[in-house]
């Protein structure tokens, strides 16, 4: 009867552990925040983050005016978030849901397809880091810092096109089809983006200055990422590209493999 009973409790205990374990990689950490950011969870009021919060499924993220945040999740998805951005994620951060503003995404190799969603653009990703930014009048841009990714109008998914590391696509928002890519200036984008510049090194930042080096062996022409094709003006994958004050920073050089 005793062995039953402490069967019957480890089975119930690893029921319990099992739930818990999925319950947090259904969950985002902030890791990074500075000045004005709310989180809407999906039941319950807005309210501010601070560092180290959880964030969980289903929860739409609001950044002010020179505000930003990062959110990592178990699985080390990585999700940046520039000034006056709004958007979603589910999936422990892998589909996201852009309203409007700028991202900054990676994705592991071994974290499974991720999706970034606007009612322009659609991008389907995996083991790659890359920055997407929505203006809902104006236009889509995607920029893949290394790896690649496939993307389709919202209204045309049979028509998919693959975008390349150190490649952009610049979508109109009123678009019946895409453009061909561009090659960037990804140099210039690393010494200058705040999604980049304003927080610590990404874990795939090698494999991006890879792409960088392989550019410059090419010596081919190379668009500044900070003009927009759509001739929408400067506002650019970060919305900024001035020094903001520093963000918090947990003291844990090892949290990222």
């Amino acid at each position: 009867m005793i062995s039953r009973r402490v069967f019957a409790f480890l089975g119930a205990a690893s029921v319990c552990l099992s739930s818990m374990s999925a319950a947090q990689r259904e969950q985002a950490r902030v890791t990074e925040v500075v000045r004005d950011v709310r989180v809407l969870p999906g039941q319950g009021a807005a309210s501010a983050a601070n560092l180290n919060d959880s964030v969980t499924d289903g929860s739409v993220v609001h950044t002010g005016a020179a505000s930003r945040v990062e959110l990592t999740c178990a699985d080390f998805t990585i999700t940046r978030v520039g000034a006056n951005s709004v958007f979603t994620f589910d999936r422990a951060g892998r589909n996201v849901d852009v309203e409007s503003g700028a991202i900054l995404l990676r994705v592991p190799k071994a974290s499974g397809v991720a999706r970034i969603r606007s009612s322009a653009l659609i991008v389907r990703t995996t083991g790659t880091t890359l920055m997407f930014e929505f203006r809902p009048r104006d236009y889509a841009k995607l920029i893949i810092l290394e790896g690649s990714s496939q993307a389709w109008l919202s209204t045309c998914p049979a028509n998919k096109i693959r975008v390349h590391g150190g490649q952009m696509l610049v979508v109109k928002s009123d678009a019946t089809r895409l453009p061909e890519p561009v090659d960037i200036d990804l140099d210039r984008l690393l010494r200058t983006a705040v999604l980049i510049t304003e927080f610590p090194p990404l874990p795939s930042l090698g494999l991006i200055r890879d792409v960088a080096d392989n550019q410059t062996k090419l010596a081919g022409p190379l668009l500044n990422p900070f003009i927009d094709r759509t001739g929408m003006g400067a506002r650019d994958v970060n919305a900024s590209t001035q020094s903001e004050s520093k963000p918090q920073r947990i003291p844990n050089p090892g949290r990222r493999p």
